[in-house]
């Protein structure tokens, strides 16, 4: 018996579907796993606190379903028909789970692609960086450094002075306007 190329086709794409689910079902593991260790952190007075992370019930009932769906599962929203994407007001960008500041206005500039995207994060430290796999070639994920709550990707196409296109989830955001009389908060 001969397949053609359709029958192939159909029968690789639940094979597709499946390898997808479970990859992703791991990478909920993973996020669980990482998730339930508390981390030190620094408050806005420089002292260290200690971060608790959040329990997967108390994060479906604290976030919105697709806030939870970025975050937690890696999904993305749809482009132009985010929060975010095109906001021009002047303030930070916290992570919704756990209110790192990841962002300022400062660094945000129009990208085009429909999402939020900024040229460097308040501080390095406060994004992780992994490889991707999950379309089948390699990307870089940017996670919030204390919950590990998924934000997007950051590509090498940003303009300068560094280069780079940190392409975010309005999901995974929570904006705080800037006071009239405050000063940003950029430390790199």
């Amino acid at each position: 018996m001969t397949m053609n190329r359709r029958t192939i086709s159909f029968l690789l794409i639940p094979l597709v579907v499946i390898f997808s689910w479970a990859v992703a079902s791991d990478n909920d593991t993973t996020t669980a796993q990482s998730q339930s260790v508390a981390t030190a952190s620094e408050s806005d007075n420089g002292e260290e606190e200690e971060y608790v992370p959040k329990t997967k019930r108390e994060l479906r009932n604290d976030l919105s379903p697709i806030q939870y769906d970025v975050t937690q599962n890696e999904a993305t929203e749809p482009a132009f028909r985010n929060k975010y994407w095109d906001n021009k007001k002047d303030g930070t960008y916290k992570c919704i789970v756990c209110d790192r500041d990841l962002f300022t206005s400062e660094t945000k500039y129009k990208s085009g692609t429909g999402w939020p995207s900024f040229f460097a994060p308040i501080d390095k430290k406060n994004v992780g960086l992994r490889t991707d796999y999950r379309l089948f070639y390699a990307r870089t994920e940017v996670h919030c450094s204390r919950c590990k709550a998924h934000l997007g990707h950051v590509f090498d196409d940003g303009p300068e002075p560094t280069g780079k296109r940190y392409c975010m989830n309005s999901a995974s955001l929570k904006f705080v306007e800037k006071k009239k009389d405050e000063t940003p908060k950029q430390n790199e």
